[in-house]
């Protein structure tokens, strides 16, 4: 009997102790920029009914993807960028993952 319990309680902590991934936002990579203006470039980025740019030299190390691939379905972290080009939505991604 005590030793079920000890299995039952280091089954519990085991599970607790598991880190889940969240992510703050799902969006989509649409395609890239190609407008020819001083805060162009980037790649367009559809969340929540607002559009915004990133830099795809800019992503986290390990994410990446071919233009052939657009639009791709995402799962992000990100930040507004608050140098530069305030006025064109430009964001700061910490973490993405894709949607299957």
């Amino acid at each position: 009997m005590k030793t079920r319990f000890i299995i039952l309680i280091f089954s519990a902590l085991l599970v607790l102790s598991c880190e889940k991934d969240t992510y703050q936002s799902t969006g989509t990579i649409t395609g890239p920029d190609m407008r020819m203006c001083v805060c162009c470039g980037g790649y367009f980025l559809d969340m929540d009914g607002t559009q915004y740019l990133f830099e795809k030299s800019e992503l986290p190390a390990g994410f990446a993807f071919n233009d052939d691939e657009l639009p791709l379905k995402i799962e992000l972290n990100w930040k507004l960028n608050t140098g530069g080009c305030l006025s064109f939505n430009r964001i700061i991604i910490s973490k993405i993952r894709t949607i299957h």
